[in-house]
């Protein structure tokens, strides 16, 4: 059980040490990764808080759902929508934490226990599977992308061979310098 806690906080570690790394390497993108830093970090905080309130048996009743009520609205942060949106912002290292944490997600026998004792973990899990797009244990797979159609053949009218190059016709007249070309006579 200890390891699932700890297993998580070390690869949401290491993804915000790659986090800082893309951070050095591309400028540009030093808010938008920040941002994701300082998400990843209350993850650990929040799930680790959980995961030891469940152990203790200690769990909150789950809230009633909110669905449809009326709350005052606050500015979120702006994130990328697109699964997997972070790798392929981030590169390698991103995609090694990314396959850690799936790893872990699925093979993790006390973390199915866990989800169904506290649902409030998946509030946690959803935006950082969706982020490196890892799948979320008990999700239908994402549906495959359709293959691509193969291009139609283009009809060309056939066209005659073009004509070989002519080659021009050698005459005494020529610029070609011949042996009887004045400019070899000796009389001068």
């Amino acid at each position: 059980m200890f390891v699932l806690s700890t297993s998580f906080r070390t690869i949401l570690t290491n993804l915000r040490a790659a986090l800082g790394r893309a951070m050095a390497r591309d400028h540009a993108r030093i808010p938008l990764l920040t941002l994701v830093w300082t998400r990843v970090g209350r993850s650990i905080a929040r799930f680790e808080t959980l995961f030891a309130r469940w152990r203790a048996n200690t769990l909150p009743k789950p809230r009633k759902s909110r669905a449809g009520q009326a709350r005052p609205s606050r500015p979120k942060p702006f994130f990328p929508t697109t699964r997997a949106w972070l790798v392929f912002a981030t590169g390698h290292e991103t995609a090694g934490c990314a396959s850690q944490l799936q790893y872990l997600l699925a093979g993790s026998p006390d973390l199915a226990d866990f989800l169904a004792a506290a649902p409030q973990a998946n509030r946690i899990l959803r935006p950082l599977c969706h982020m490196l797009g890892v799948q979320m244990p008990g999700d239908p797979p994402p549906p495959a992308p359709k293959p691509a159609k193969p291009p139609k053949p283009v009809s060309t009218p056939s066209l005659p061979p073009p004509p070989a190059p002519e080659r021009p016709a050698l005459r005494w007249g020529s610029p070609i310098l011949t042996p009887n070309h004045p400019i070899f006579s000796k009389a001068r």
